[in-house]
């Protein structure tokens, strides 16, 4: 990833609003709303995060997968709870 990338940077400044701002979406609103955004913000980091590893020192890169493993399936369990909890009322 560039540092002079404007998708990248836009899209950290996107993700990083959408995680911050899932809770409050989820206390006016619903804890599915809520869910859903923070999927969408952990997807985004997912795919920063994608672009970054292969630019990361060699050393680091087995982490740096690891945490991209991790936030992929925290995006799908905070998706499926979604779904469990719209099916399921």
């Amino acid at each position: 990833m560039r540092r002079d990338n404007d998708a990248a940077r836009y899209g950290a400044r996107l993700a990083a609003g959408a995680i911050f701002v899932a809770p409050f979406i989820a206390l006016l609103y619903r804890a599915e709303a809520g869910l859903v955004v923070m999927a969408f913000a952990l997807g985004a980091v997912s795919l920063l995060l994608r672009d970054a590893i292969s630019e990361a020192p060699r050393q680091s890169r087995i982490r740096l997968r690891l945490v991209l493993g991790f936030n992929i399936v925290l995006a799908v369990a905070c998706l499926a709870l979604a779904g469990w909890l719209l099916l399921g009322r």
